[in-house]
């Protein structure tokens, strides 16, 4: 067979064709994963986070999170001794929402709530705080990184 301009174009858009039928296919089996799947409803009540924000930002102790070989641990400010707390703390993946994790809040007396890192693959997750206490509500968060 003779090789000549009209088969090297013939070749050259058979070529074209296959490759972009093969990347629509690839494509179309790609897990698509949005930040949040329902995020228009939360950005309606953003008002309200926004206050809870502030009302942790007042209180005289801070909320910290640290990260340890074993543990997470999240450390409430002791405004709240004596006063039961309840909420939720999610840890937050914001790579893959499978592996977000959320958990009741539930402290000790030191104020201390711990999370064993085993159940964290390593990367970066941001733990998002919501408590109410004595009728109030508060929010707080913080990046954190899994060696």
């Amino acid at each position: 067979m003779k090789f000549n301009w009209g088969t090297g174009i013939t070749l050259f858009i058979i070529l074209f064709l296959g490759a972009c039928t093969w990347f629509f296919i690839y494509a179309q089996h790609q897990r698509i994963v949005f930040v949040e799947d329902d995020y228009y409803p939360k950005e309606l009540k953003y008002e309200e986070k926004l206050q809870k924000m502030r009302n942790a930002n007042e209180l005289k102790d801070v909320f910290a999170i640290k990260v340890d070989q074993k543990n997470l641990a999240v450390k409430f400010p002791s405004d709240f001794k004596g006063i039961a707390l309840t909420g939720t703390l999610l840890i937050y993946r914001p790579s893959d929402d499978g592996k977000d994790i959320t958990v009741p809040v539930a402290i000790d007396t030191a104020m201390m709530q711990y999370f064993p890192v085993s159940r964290l693959s390593k990367g970066k997750y941001i733990v998002k705080a919501e408590w109410i206490a004595a009728g109030k509500s508060y929010y707080k968060e913080q990046e954190i990184y899994i060696p």
